[in-house]
């Protein structure tokens, strides 16, 4: 029996959280039997002595209570019914995701970016860059799709494979069909 594709969502309770769930449950509507894992991470260090336990367990509560909140919205706006998992947890964002990705033998990680450039990237960083960096496993970094600005290409590829293209031969294009081998013999492709 074959296991169900599983997707880790890096979930800030922020827009970009939100278009990082739009497209993990776009890509496991697509892929058939898909768990979904969304993350929550509160930066801070989980070693905490047991008088600030009760102010842990308060902020553990209303982090998950707003991330249900956040998650049943975004389902709902993008109208794919799918069973998704929430996690809560303390620590470095980049280390939770990866832990969580391990801890379920997860096999993509979709996290959103909030577009920083510059010293605001520099002073606060890039949890989406330094998960591409470092992860063991692909990573999708969402962004909303937004073309404004960006004109199209004047005349398409051809959809007949050997017909030069856009009146000159700059750009090649072809269709081909691959499927699975049913056979191999060697030496041959």
């Amino acid at each position: 029996m074959e296991q169900a594709y599983r997707i880790v969502v890096g979930m800030d309770l922020e827009p970009s959280g939100d278009v990082a769930l739009e497209e993990a449950l776009r890509l496991g509507s697509r892929i058939g039997e898909c768990e979904l894992h969304t993350v929550h991470v509160i930066s801070g260090d989980p070693a905490v002595d047991l008088k600030a336990m009760d102010e842990m367990s308060r902020h553990l509560s209303r982090a998950m209570e707003r991330l249900r909140d956040r998650v049943e919205r975004t389902v709902d706006a993008v109208g794919i019914g799918q069973k998704v998992r929430l996690h809560v947890r303390f620590g470095d964002p980049v280390r939770v995701l990866q832990q969580v990705a391990v801890d379920y033998d997860a096999h993509l990680l979709v996290v959103g970016t909030h577009g920083r450039k510059g010293i605001e990237r520099l002073l606060l960083g890039s949890v989406a860059s330094d998960l591409v960096k470092v992860a063991r496993l692909p990573v999708v970094v969402a962004r909303p799709r937004d073309f404004s600005g960006l004109a199209r290409t004047p005349v398409p590829d051809d959809e007949r494979p050997g017909v030069p293209l856009h009146g000159g031969d700059q750009i090649v294009s072809d269709v081909i069909q691959i499927g699975p081998r049913s056979s191999h013999i060697s030496g041959l492709v």
